[in-house]
């Protein structure tokens, strides 16, 4: 029996493990506009300049883990933590909390390993312009190409599906609102990855974690993988990024001391300058995590909308990409 087309926009979490999902039932075709494969997952010298934690209750992101036979490894929090303080740098124990794990290799592993079980390769470098409802199949256009499906999934984050796609007949306006109400995670923030030879500040009893309210660097981590040592931290959203490679080792060593100031390499990714992530209403941080979770479609449900924004559960993390494609699985 002929499988219908599906179509699935975008090659990140969501979409690469929706399509291992459904391509026994469905020709699936999935589109990426960037010219790489994981969307906010992003791996640079093996160091996750996206999402990097999991935590043992998201249990379908770890099940997802144990079938790609993938290993994951314990954040590193032993010793004390530190307060960049206006009157000096103060170490303190912090209260426990529930551990994090981290994947051996970085989240990148489990975006290649879905790849390697798809029927069909990526469409890469294919930006979506329009998405059209005729003769009761969907016209994809892109740049490009265009494509007909009976199906299409779109895994972009909701402000970018509506601001980056014209849609025909249009999104009714009470579609189009809560879509561009719903932040995008990661939408405002940058990571920057300092490696170093080797982990000096274990050595000093030291967790790696800091906070700082003096910048540029606001939450600071351990970063260390298995063959390279490295702190990691959030770039404060205030940062005009002036003499930033500069200002931030001003800050590490002044954290952790001498050994800080002579990096190997330095690592910074603003996710909002990410066009295919962030849209200009991502650009201010977010004050608490939203309340994610929405149920949408287009098309007289042709169109389904998707993505770890969409998911009730872990709405925002790698879980809540998971539980979406999963979800997704028992709708269709």
């Amino acid at each position: 029996m002929k499988k219908k087309k599906l179509v699935i926009i975008g090659a990140g979490l969501s979409g690469l493990y929706s399509a291992v999902l459904l391509q026994d039932k469905y020709d699936v075709t999935i589109i990426e506009a960037r010219n790489r494969t994981g969307g906010r997952i992003m791996g640079i010298d093996g160091h996750d300049m996206g999402p990097s934690w999991i935590w043992p209750h998201q249990k379908n992101i770890l099940k997802l883990i144990e079938i790609l036979d993938l290993e994951l490894f314990s954040q590193y929090t032993e010793g004390l933590a530190s307060y960049d303080a206006p009157d000096g740098v103060q170490h303190f124990r912090p209260s426990q909390t529930g551990p994090s794990f981290r994947l051996k290799g970085g989240i990148s592993q489990m975006v290649r390993a879905l790849e390697n079980r798809l029927e069909n390769p990526v469409k890469l470098n294919e930006k979506v312009l329009s998405l059209t409802q005729l003769n009761e199949m969907i016209v994809v256009k892109t740049l490009d190409t265009t494509y007909e499906a009976e199906m299409v999934i779109s895994t972009l984050p909701p402000r970018l599906a509506v601001e980056s796609i014209a849609y025909s007949p249009a999104l009714p306006e009470a579609l189009h609102t809560q879509l561009q109400n719903i932040p995008t995670w990661m939408g405002y923030a940058a990571k920057c990855v300092i490696e170093y030879a080797d982990a000096f500040w274990r050595d000093k009893g030291l967790s790696g974690f800091a906070i700082s309210h003096l910048g540029p660097l606001g939450e600071i981590h351990d970063a260390c993988t298995h063959e390279k040592a490295a702190l990691f931290g959030f770039v404060h959203s205030t940062e005009k990024y002036e003499n930033f490679e500069e200002d931030v080792i001003q800050q590490l060593t002044r954290l952790y001391g001498r050994k800080a100031s002579d990096p190997i390499n330095f690592h910074l990714v603003d996710w909002k300058k990410e066009p295919y992530t962030s849209t200009p209403l991502d650009a201010m941080p977010l004050r608490e995590h939203p309340s994610y979770g929405f149920n949408a479609t287009h098309f007289d449900g042709q169109l389904i909308f998707l993505g770890t924004e969409s998911s009730f559960v872990e709405g925002g993390y790698l879980e809540g990409a998971v539980t979406s494609a999963l979800g997704l699985l028992k709708r269709l």
